[in-house]
């Protein structure tokens, strides 16, 4: 399920350049508010949470230092899901909340729209919507290592990925592993969550391969800490 989600702000109210985990944590809580049981299951450590989102949208802004200061009346960001369930306990959890807070400053739901999911195919053309974020582990000082799309490893990471977060989703093996990927252009990024700097990518890229492992990149976002907000692509 794919929810476009809008906010009333107040102009001139500013919060912080790197953002993305109180976006986050506003949406663990509102899951929270609606289903306990399921918000303690996304707390599991070391397994795919089946959901990412997108940077929140600012119609008009401007940037001061650390600061993002919001110039319009209304924002909003995008949710996605492969199960129902999260988008819509998500959806419960803000009505009986209507407000979240990025920081200190607070933005009142004014509207939730559930969008038309694109059928997935052999052949897609993406745009991310949040930067992706691929990794590998130092085998000599056991670090994650940020990769980008100039790296092998960066597209070797995002397949493994993918085939990771189908077989735990469906409980079986994708028929094929095939996957290629072309990056058409992208733009390197660093977002720090709390206090630790992640290297990331906001890229348009080309993906062939099994339509089904697509899908769980379309649905559940490409590249590593999807439910921190990064990896969620739209179709070209």
């Amino acid at each position: 399920m794919r929810l476009k989600i809008d906010f009333k702000s107040n102009p001139n109210i500013s919060i912080d350049l790197n953002y993305s985990h109180h976006l986050s944590s506003a949406i663990y809580r509102a899951i929270e508010r609606a289903d306990s049981t399921l918000s303690l299951k996304l707390h599991l450590p070391n397994v795919p949470k089946f959901f990412t989102f997108s940077k929140l949208m600012i119609p008009k802004k401007r940037i001061e230092g650390e600061k993002i200061i919001i110039e319009s009346e209304t924002v909003y960001f995008f949710f996605s899901t492969p199960k129902n369930e999260l988008a819509q306990k998500l959806v419960e959890g803000l009505f009986l909340k209507p407000e979240i807070k990025i920081g200190p400053s607070k933005f009142i739901l004014s509207q939730i729209e559930v969008l038309e999911e694109k059928k997935i195919g052999e052949k897609e053309k993406f745009v991310t919507l949040s930067p992706i974020n691929a990794s590998k582990v130092d085998p000599n000082t056991g670090k994650a290592i940020d990769l980008y799309p100039t790296e092998k490893e960066f597209y070797d990471v995002l397949k493994q990925n993918l085939v990771k977060k189908y077989k735990i989703l469906y409980k079986k093996e994708p028929e094929s592993d095939g996957l290629e990927f072309e990056p058409l252009s992208f733009k390197p990024k660093r977002i720090r969550i709390k206090n630790t700097w992640h290297r990331c990518v906001e890229m348009v890229f080309k993906a062939e391969g099994n339509p089904e492992l697509l899908e769980i990149g379309y649905k559940a976002g490409f590249g590593a800490k999807n439910s921190m907000g990064f990896g969620m692509v739209k179709v070209l």
